[in-house]
């Protein structure tokens, strides 16, 4: 058994400069004539008495009005309406000016691109495969290598992928790369980092996030920026969604026809490694321990893993190891 990987085009790749350029236009506000709402209609006669608003906040106030709530179970209900709007999903045009954003970000904070053409392609080809058999494979995926040796990873919004040259001097094998770019990639396939801005406090009140939304209030995108960095760089996604990010991960990996077990065979090394005392990827995610013991709990549904390659001379192949200094 063998895993195909078909050369990946050029836009795969990062170019910083379309990045910025591609979040200057989308935060820029549209034409004045185009911002028409079609799905607003004035109506020619008044609805029904029984579909009007008493005042007091449409069926619920009339619910209200005619003894069937009292005024605690109507102000629970109030409450629970204005949550389910505040969860609206962000749309992908959004998503990706956020994540674009972060990703300039990205490289500000951890060294910049590393330059190795070569091993840039082979990290794209390995990624995109991955992304392709993940539970969204629709978006364009663009990963790229971080000129910084402390072992970090991070996924913006949008579909940006990124891994340092620090991460990569650990892995061992194609199936561990495999395992840590499906991970990176099933935080934006479910949507981690919007699921925990999407209950952020600077969108309360705010029913669906647009960029005209936030091109009417200038300083909502640069606040929605600084939330997500925080949970990035500083705080970390909850727990929870690291551990499902695993699974997935694993699982995607698996999908494409690799080796299972290369994500916990690296969280078990990357746990053992004396270089990794100053790594985000460390400080924002859960012991090593515990998300290679959860894990290996699930691994019995893969019994045929040991049939699955896990590609160590083509890994070493594509990356030479160059030296530190």
């Amino acid at each position: 058994m063998s895993v195909l990987l078909f050369w990946a085009a050029p836009s795969y790749s990062f170019n910083l400069g379309k990045i910025l350029k591609d979040v200057e236009k989308s935060t820029q506000p549209e034409p004045q004539q185009r911002e028409i709402d079609v799905t607003i209609q004035e109506p020619t006669s008044p609805p029904p008495e029984s579909q009007q608003s008493t005042g007091n906040g449409g069926l619920i106030g009339l619910g209200q009005s005619l003894g069937v709530f009292d005024k605690k179970t109507s102000k629970i209900l109030k409450q629970s309406v204005n949550t389910l709007q505040a969860l609206q999903p962000i749309a992908y045009k959004e998503e990706k000016a956020i994540g674009g954003r972060l990703a300039v970000e990205v490289f500000s904070r951890y060294g910049g691109v590393y330059n190795d053409p070569k091993l840039l392609n082979y990290i794209n080809l390995v990624g995109q495969a991955v992304a392709d058999v993940s539970n969204r494979p629709d978006i364009d995926y663009h990963f790229a290598i971080l000129n910084t040796e402390s072992p970090n990873a991070f996924a913006t919004p949008g579909g940006y992928v990124f891994v340092s040259i620090g991460l990569l001097r650990m892995i061992k094998n194609e199936a561990q790369l495999a395992g840590v770019l499906a991970h990176e990639v099933a935080h934006i396939s479910q949507k981690h980092a919007l699921q925990t801005l999407e209950r952020s406090r600077s969108l309360q009140g705010i029913s669906a996030l647009s960029l005209t939304v936030m091109d009417k209030n200038p300083g909502l995108f640069d606040k929605l920026i600084d939330e997500v960095s925080n949970v990035l760089f500083t705080k970390g996604l909850d727990k929870n969604l690291e551990f499902e990010a695993d699974r997935y991960g694993r699982e995607f990996a698996y999908r494409m026809g690799y080796y299972p077990g290369g994500l916990q065979n690296f969280i078990h090394k990357l746990g053992a490694s004396k270089e990794n005392g100053n790594s985000i990827f460390m400080s924002t995610h859960p012991s090593t321990g515990e998300r290679y013991n959860r894990l290996k709990k699930t691994w019995s549904r893969y019994k045929n893993a040991s049939l699955y390659p896990v590609l160590g001379r083509r890994f070493l192949s594509a990356f030479k190891r160059p030296d530190k200094s």
